[in-house]
Order: C-alpha cells, then structure tokens, then sequence
C-alpha cells in the first residue's frame, strides 16, 4: 500500500480532515492534501513521523530503505577513504546546527540549506560554495553518479519546432528559458500539447523536484512560470498554431493558509469597508453617522445667537474648508461620546490594511476550524468565535520562534469589539483574557529578530558599513563589461551613462538608502517617502531633514528629525540627482517630489514602494544575511552597544526614542553572548595569573 493510500484509508475511518490531521501533527495545515493531491515530492522522513506519531500507523515502513543519518554518510565515507566528503558532511552538520547522529539524511534538507544560505553566509567563495553543494546533494540523494539529462537540442518534432518558435518570439527571455526543460519533459512522456492539464503540471512538479537539485519552492516557482507560459502559448499569434492549451497550476495560493473561499467571508469583508473603515478614520460613527451630519444636529441643538456671532461662525467654516486647513477641531469632544474617533485615535491606513488582514485571518481560521461561518462583525468578535480562532491561527503559525501574531490578531478584534460594535465589559474581560493567553511575554526585539541580529559577525558588521561600496562597485564592473562588449560590437566606446539601465540606477537608489538607514536609523517610511524639499545642501554635505509630523510619536511643536549624510553618500546623492534620476522617471512624471520616485507598475507622482525589499536582497548577497528593512534600527543599536554599553543614551538619541526605557526594552537582552564574552575574558585573565599552568598542548599526557 502507498503512503497516500494509507494516509486515505486512516482519514476515511477516523473521520478527521486532512487539515486537521496536520496542524494536529504540528505540520504546515496542507501537509496532507498535499500527499494526497500532488503526486510530487515523497515527504521528508520528519514529516513520515509526526504523521506515525498523530495517527499510530507505522509510515516509515512504506519507505524503500530505513532512514540514514549523516552520521552513516560520515562513518561510511571514511570506509571508502572519501577524505573530501567527510569534511564537507561535517561542514554541512556544523554550519546547519544538525547533530549527525541524530539528523537523518535527507536531499531536500540540504537543498533547503543551500538556498537559504548564500556564499557570503557561510565564508565560502561563489565557487566553492557551487562545489558543496552539487557534491552534498549528490551524496545524500544516494551517491548515484550523474548522467548527462536530456536537452532540448536532444529532440525534435513538434516540441523542437516550438522551441524554435518560442525563441525567435518576443515573450520575455525568462520565458524562453523556462519552455526547453517542460517541452522536453512533454515530449519524453508523449503528452500533446492540446492534452496538457493541471495533472500535467503536477506530474512536471514531481519530475522537477526528483530529478533536479532545486527545492521545492524553487520547483514550485518554475512550474507556476510554466502555467504562465502556457496561456501566453495559446493565444500567441505566432505559436497558437501548435495547439498548446492554458492550464491551471496544481497549487493553492501560499498566502492562504487555511484555503477558505474567500466568497464565504465577502458580508463580513462589505461590512469592514463599508462601516469599519469609514468608523476607523473618523469619517463616520459606529452607528452610520457622517460627520457632517453629526455637526448639522449640534447646530440645530445651539441657542440663537447674535447675526454677527452667526457671520463669524460661517467665516471661520468657510476658512477650514480651504485646501491645507484641518477641520478636526470643528468637532466638538463631545463626538467621542456619539461613536466617533477623533484625533489619535484614527487608524491610518497601513493600520487599517494591517487589521482588514486580521479580520480575514481569523475569519478563515474559524471556517476552517468549525465549518462555521462568521457573517458580521458582531458574530466574529464573539469570545466564543474568537477563542477557536486564536488556536486554529496557533497551530498555523507554529515556528521554532515564539510570536506575538496571534495576540496581534486579538488585541485587534478587541479594538472593534469595544469600539466599534460596543460589546459588554464581560465580553470584553473575555477577550482580555484570551490576549494573555496567547501572549508570549516577550518586550523589545522578537527572539525570530534577535537570532537575525546575532547573525552579524564583526566581518558581517564591517560588510554591512561598507554595502554601498559593494553595490556601486558591482554597478561599474556591470557597466565596464557593457561598455567593453559595446564597443567590440560597434567600435566605439560609449559613455557610463548611456549603459546604464532602469535596473542598474535601482542598485544606486538602493545603495543610497542603505546609508540613509545606516545615518540615522529613521523608520522605513521615512525613507520610502523622502521628499526633494526635505534636502538642504551646506557645502558639500547634504542634510535631510524629516519633519515632525512624519515622525511616529512626533507631532506639531516636537522637533524634527534630521538626517546628515556623509560627504561621499552625499556625492553620490549629487551624481544620482543630477544625472540618474531624471532618466528614471516614467512619462509624465517630471513633477514626482519623492527622491526615491516610483517604479515599474506604481502609479506616477508615488514614491518607489518596494525600494527597500531590494535593499535588503543586496545585503543578503554580499553580506549574507536575511533581514526585514526595520531591523536596520535595532542592528545600528546592537553594532554600537556591542562596542560599549555605556552607549545606551547615545543610542536612545540617535534612534530618536523619546526615554531611555524605549531603548532598554529593545536592547537590553538582545545577545547574551556579549555577556558571556565578558565572563570568558574575566576567566581568561585569572587563567594568565595563575602559576601552576595545566597542559595546554592539546592532548592528553
């Protein structure tokens, strides 16, 4: 019997659903439906556990051989003499924090390894780093040698017709690279192209990830290009005559986790846009009044007043109601008691697409849970409802890090539920409750960030400083090679900046973030939003300056919060204002105050919203470690800390927290290994002093 046979047969009988059954194993909620539904990859031996353990069925007996450890790969490459192999094993155990002796041996685990890693990560050269990780995969997938897999200049027929085509076509090169290893998978197992399918795609899913050293996410990646490709095949005017057909790819969208219709929420969803949102930014009352109205009936509530006290008021409305005047003072406080948010109370909008996102989270947890739908507002802020929810979101978001998430998720609900639907103070005990529940205590910097941070070696450090220089390094050896191929095509040479390309000035817009990041530390949306009129430029330094209202925790009267930049960021600042960003700009967008102007499918006169994703991708690349673009903040505090911590008040001032305590929450447990550093210098020291030195050769005498 096969492992999803078996699997199938114990659903069958005990009744319990594939998700169930894997949030009960502690596994990804689609662990099972994907056994059973995509004949792809066989399930790691981690997974062949916990679903023995769940179910008390032996699944490791369906296997083909029992489970070898990297321990077994040692032990017997040493029998064979394989000196090489035993290092790079034990390189592989040291570097990916697996005991070999308890670690079983598994090829998509150290594919995994390799493509979370990058060279600069593990010290090794791009080289080497390629070297490692053909000869690991090789020896954990079985030690088989490798033959030569077939090519797409192998076949001919129809699909090397289409090849042909494709290539001369104008779909995108990624496109063209895509199509040979599926159109020789096509034609290997005689599939015409007018019978291709999402059982097709399934079947090239499986291929892909048995027979290639990429994992998993990567094969999933190439199959959804594939499915891509398949509908710009079909109604291609040059390649629609070889018949190919459009289908859908075999996997659900990763962003879902519970895979709940999203039809089964719509009302609840209609309800958020139509009264939460408009309640959340103080547009309307929690009963469906306008502000407007609302201000008309207190205007009809007022005593008669003197004509020219009647003139005046109408003087002072018409003055609000021109363009840069605020009208918030023009409702009285009285509009809180009526149900209406005013002043800080308002939710901006990443707050309000934050906590519309929460709204679905745990709608969709309860669907999925209990079968039952939540249809208002009212119905899913019941600490019933919510109580499933909150552990149906637990088991899906269970990690090796504790998190805040759903906890996030109920202080949310618990927002709404108080002032938005005006639940009883019994109610709302109920949801406090359930927060301190799923709190996990933790202050300051998340263990998940903390490990992050812990990453940055002094060289890491060194490389971060210096990221900038390694990009516009990058950015000239990329411009010297187009020059140099330009001019062996063409004879001549032709300026820098005529080679220069929308992706190349990207690196640069990147490379002057990162030391806008690195200046001063401000929030993220500082440096998205920066605007020219923010920059002041005394001799040959520029300073810019973001004013308090832009600032969080900043409003009218607190400072502002400069940022001054050194004296080469600021040349290369000139050189991008001057010469790269007006060839940047998109049509008819001349007028973009934004420093960092928008990109690719952003609307014009926006700034370039994904700017620091990129960021973030070049660090990883020469530095070598994945990071979100706010833990820049906390990676400045912990860099100059772990110099000296006597710079804590230093570090409040440059972070611009408004008290100490700010600082000391975030930083003061953020590496214990500082401490333990300490206590090993101090154990070091006594050691020197003392006189009767023990052995230290290094062996026993």
């Amino acid at each position: 019997m096969t492992l999803a046979q078996e699997l199938k047969t114990y659903l069958e009988t005990s009744g319990e659903s594939q998700r169930a059954l894997s949030l009960r194993a502690g596994l990804n909620a689609k662990a099972v439906a994907d056994i059973l539904n995509i004949p792809g990859l066989r399930p790691r031996h981690t997974t062949l556990v916990a679903l023995s353990i769940a179910t008390g069925r032996d699944f490791l007996s369906l296997g083909k051989e029992p489970p070898r450890t990297y321990a077994d790969l040692i032990a017997n490459a040493q029998v064979e003499g394989d000196t090489s192999l035993v290092s790079k094993l034990k390189w592989l155990c040291r570097n990916a924090g697996w005991t070999p002796e308890l670690k079983v041996a598994c090829k998509q685990d150290v594919i995994g390894f390799f493509d979370r890693n990058g060279p600069a990560s593990v010290n090794l050269t791009k080289g080497s780093f390629a070297t490692y990780r053909s000869a690991l995969v090789k020896a954990v997938a079985g030690g088989q040698s490798r033959q030569r897999q077939r090519r797409i200049d192998d076949i001919g027929g129809i699909y090397g017709d289409a090849y042909k085509a494709i290539q001369a076509s104008d779909l995108p090169t990624s496109s063209k690279v895509a199509s040979g290893p599926f159109l020789v998978f096509l034609h290997d197992a005689n599939i015409d192209p007018s019978s291709i399918s999402t059982d097709t795609l399934a079947d090239y899913y499986r291929h892909r990830v048995e027979a290639s050293s990429k994992g998993e996410d990567r094969c999933k990646k190439h199959v959804c290009e594939i499915t891509t490709l398949l509908g710009k095949l079909s109604a291609h005017a040059d390649l629609s005559r070889f018949g190919f057909v459009a289908a859908d790819h075999p996997f659900q969208d990763s962003r879902d986790k519970f895979g709940v219709d999203e039809a089964l929420i719509a009302p609840l969803l209609a309800e958020f846009e139509t009264r939460v949102a408009p309640w959340a930014t103080g547009k309307m009352s929690r009963d469906g009044q306008s502000r407007s109205e609302f201000i008309a009936s207190l205007d009809a509530l007022e005593a008669p007043v003197s004509d020219k006290k009647a003139r005046l008021r109408n003087a002072k409305k018409d003055r609000l109601k021109k363009p840069g005047k605020s009208n918030r003072n023009t409702v009285p406080a009285v509009a809180a008691d009526a149900g209406f948010l005013i002043g800080k109370d308002c939710w901006s909008a990443s707050t309000l697409d934050r906590r519309r996102g929460y709204v679905k989270s745990m709608a969709k947890a309860i669907i999925a849970a209990t079968d039952v739908v939540p249809e208002t507002l009212e119905e899913l802020t019941d600490p019933e409802f919510l109580e499933v929810g909150a552990e149906a979101l637990a088991d899906s978001n269970k990690s090796d890090y504790p998190s805040g998430y759903v906890a996030g998720v109920l202080k949310s609900m618990r927002k709404i539920a108080a002032g938005y639907i005006s639940r009883s103070s019994e109610d709302l005990k109920d949801i406090a409750d359930l927060i301190r529940l799923h709190d996990t205590g933790i202050s300051g910097i998340a263990p998940r960030n903390k490990a992050k941070l812990q990453q940055f070696t002094e060289t890491r450090v060194t490389g971060t400083v210096r990221l900038s220089g390694s990009i516009i390094a990058a950015v000239n050896d990329e411009v010297d090679r187009r020059r140099t191929a330009h001019k062996a095509r063409s004879g001549t040479l032709p300026a820098k900046i005529d080679v220069m390309d929308a992706e190349l000035i990207r690196d640069v817009m990147a490379a002057l973030a990162h030391d806008i990041l690195m200046s001063r530390a401000p929030r993220s949306d500082n440096v998205l939003r920066a605007r020219l009129d923010w920059m002041s430029w005394h001799g040959d330094v520029v300073r810019l300056t973001v004013p308090a209202a832009e600032v969080k925790l900043r409003g009218k009267g607190d400072a502002d919060l400069p940022i001054l930049l050194s004296e080469n960021t600021s040349r290369l600042l000139r050189k991008y204002l001057e010469n790269l960003r007006p060839r940047i700009l998109k049509p008819g967008d001349k007028q973009n105050p934004y420093l960092f102007p928008s990109q690719g499918k952003e609307a014009i006169d926006t700034h370039y919203n994904t700017l620091l994703k990129r960021v973030t991708r070049l660090l990883a690349k020469h530095v070598g470690v994945q990071i979100h673009p706010h833990l820049y903040r906390h990676l400045i505090g912990w860099i100059w800390l772990k110099d000296c911590s006597d710079h804590l008040p230093k570090v409040q001032r440059l972070l611009g927290h408004k008290n100490l305590q700010t600082t000391l929450d975030c930083h003061a447990e953020l590496d214990e290994d500082l401490l333990l550093d300490e206590w090993q210098e101090k154990l070091n020291e006594k050691f020197a002093g003392n006189s009767s030195k023990p052995n230290t050769k290094g062996r026993f005498e």
